[in-house]
């Protein structure tokens, strides 16, 4: 099954000369919950825990049999929870099948580089060392989502704290200034961010807390390398390409 979308560009004015051409290009046909993006693919789960991936750039998203509630891409591999906190992988072209690794989380990021990282239920914090085959660490600390980058691993609690820090798991927690729901620190120069208002925000690395107001609003961003892909709370889906400063 396949969902065919034609590819609508909105001009949109961003606080920084990063976003090369200014425009937001609206992913009709594909409704989403989650999305999550790569160099190679983008993914996304439905509301039904439906799961899809599209080659980018972007023409047509595939279903992809099984169904997972939150979903991952790293460099070589996508990783997803179930419904029951399972946790699954397989290549990131969508060759293969799925993978039960063991454990249990409830949202997992693949893109850290070296790790993998996630949180359970109770929001405790673990980080496993890729390829990962279940070989979890506990990490001190709360956090009810996390997204791993090239350097730091970034994440926020219930309370929209924002946290990071070094992606191998050394040092310490450091807080940074504002407060978000949803955080994504995979992005080339920038992490983004969206607020219990679904305003987008970014701020550039290693960022100490200066966020700049971006237009649009978001429920929920990925980024990647070359580009930032999102959702909207009623589950359209949006992506702007990027050329890093």
């Amino acid at each position: 099954m396949t969902i065919k979308f034609s590819l609508l560009l909105l001009a949109c004015a961003f606080v920084s000369s990063c976003f090369g051409n200014d425009q937001f290009g609206n992913v009709a046909g594909a409704n989403l919950k989650h999305v999550s993006a790569g160099a190679g693919y983008f993914w996304g789960v439905t509301s039904t825990d439906d799961i899809y991936r599209c080659d980018n750039p972007c023409t047509t998203w595939t279903q992809v049999p099984g169904r997972l509630m939150q979903i991952d891409v790293g460099d070589s591999e996508v990783w997803g929870v179930d419904a029951l906190y399972r946790i699954f992988k397989r290549p990131v072209d969508g060759s293969g099948t799925w993978k039960n690794v063991p454990g249990r989380l409830k949202h997992v990021t693949a893109s850290g580089n070296g790790y993998v990282w996630g949180v359970n239920s109770a929001e405790s914090i673990f980080r496993c060392k890729k390829p990962c085959n279940g070989q979890w660490k506990v990490v001190d600390g709360h956090l009810k989502q996390i997204d791993g980058g090239h350097k730091y691993v970034y994440g926020v609690n219930r309370f929209g704290n924002i946290w990071t820090r070094p992606v191998d798991g050394s040092g310490k927690w450091r807080q940074i200034p504002g407060a978000l729901t949803h955080i994504t620190a995979s992005g080339s120069d920038d992490v983004f961010g969206v607020n219990k208002a679904n305003m987008i925000y970014r701020c550039q690395k290693p960022c100490i807390g200066q966020w700049e107001r971006m237009q649009g609003a978001l429920k929920q961003c990925d980024a990647t390398f070359n580009g930032l892909l999102g959702v909207t709370k009623d589950g359209t889906v949006w992506h702007h390409p990027m050329t890093p400063a």
